[in-house]
């Protein structure tokens, strides 16, 4: 989360269109406390609320989703799932999502296709976030065995294999950061964090 962009003073006028040009907002690279990371969850529509597997994941291995109405795993950031590598392999063990150690996509698109088929439009950008995914999935699981973030957690009695939490640190990225512009929340703190993300690279993990 940090790098040259942080260093350097950058400030960008963004226009919110709501009908009507509305007011501008001023974003400053160095001042990541304006955004939250964990709000970003509010600003791209999808599936919300209660849901047993990731409740019932979470409680088996002590990790703390957002709350009770925030269940979704588009509700956590890329550093929580990062972090919690067992609820991740819970979660895909749950929908057959890995089949030794490589994402099932198989599973994947019938999950997706047979639990969201009302929403369409979020099927299409979740299949499109694990197929790109899928494929650097190699990649992002070597860095991450090397990342800091790992060695917090390796004398952890919760430490899994990674390839779950790197699949779905991966989806959530990709779908924050491709939000279709229809399913984007055009409230002040949405638009503020889009074009934080936008003009200060690799400060939020999450997009």
């Amino acid at each position: 989360k940090t790098g040259e962009n942080l260093l350097l003073p950058s400030i960008i006028s963004l226009a919110i269109q709501s009908g009507k040009f509305a007011s501008a907002i001023r974003v400053h690279c160095r001042d990541v406390e304006r955004v939250h990371e964990d709000h970003i969850h509010y600003c791209c529509k999808h599936p919300d609320g209660h849901n047993d597997v990731t409740e019932q994941c979470a409680n088996r291995v002590m990790f703390k989703l957002p709350s009770r109405d925030e269940e979704a795993i588009e509700d956590l950031t890329v550093d929580q799932v990062m972090s919690g590598t067992c609820f991740a392999k819970c979660v895909f063990d749950h929908y057959n999502f890995m089949d030794h150690d490589k994402l099932n996509m198989t599973a994947v698109r019938k999950h997706y296709q047979t639990t969201y088929k009302d929403d369409p439009e979020y099927v299409k950008e979740m299949l499109a976030a694990f197929d790109r995914c899928h494929s650097k999935s190699e990649d992002a699981t070597a860095e991450f065995l090397s990342s800091s973030v790992v060695k917090a957690f390796s004398s952890s009695a919760f430490s899994c294999k990674p390839m779950p939490s790197v699949v779905l640190a991966c989806v959530i990225h990709r779908f924050f950061h491709n939000c279709p512009r229809n399913r984007w929340s055009n409230t002040t703190e949405c638009v503020e964090t889009l074009a934080f993300s936008k003009k200060c690279k690799d400060v939020l993990t999450t997009m």
